[in-house]
């Protein structure tokens, strides 16, 4: 099982975030895919400190995480079914406005044995693509961009 919510920034409880994906199908269906960057700049520290020889290399924990899957309105959330192809479409246009600010993600994951709670700080949407139809049950493409991934909830 899936779940994903969104808390933009300025929120203090999940109940006020914007649940994304709800799902017991498999995270392969999902087209789930994950990168991890990081930023790591070599500082001449040592000139600073008068020495000027020796180059180190300091992480300044400039994580940037991309987590991207697609999620099927009506299939990945019980009674979200659109009426029809209009007012999926009515509902994608729409979609941006949702997430007008960064925020934490919140990823809950249960398997046959995991059952964990993982939050992608510094979270933004990066994109959101209408991919494919399946009557009136669009997907959609979903790509967040954040820092940190932590064990522990923000608020």
């Amino acid at each position: 099982m899936l779940t994903i919510t969104y808390a933009p920034d300025g929120t203090s409880t999940w109940s006020a975030g914007l649940v994304l994906c709800n799902t017991t199908r498999s995270l392969s269906e999902l087209d789930v895919t994950f990168n991890h960057q990081r930023s790591i700049s070599v500082e001449q520290l040592a000139t600073a400190l008068g020495s000027g020889t020796v180059a180190l290399a300091q992480d300044f924990a400039n994580w940037r995480n991309t987590l991207s899957l697609k999620v099927r309105r009506g299939v990945d959330f019980t009674g979200s079914a659109f009426p029809d192809p209009e007012g999926a479409l009515a509902f994608a246009l729409n979609q941006p406005s949702q997430f007008p600010t960064t925020g934490t993600l919140r990823i809950q994951l249960v398997g046959v044995t995991t059952n964990t709670t993982l939050y992608l700080l510094n979270c933004a949407v990066a994109g959101i693509r209408l991919a494919d139809w399946l009557g009136a049950a669009p997907a959609f493409d979903y790509t967040f961009n954040g820092g940190l991934i932590s064990n522990s909830s923000p608020f």
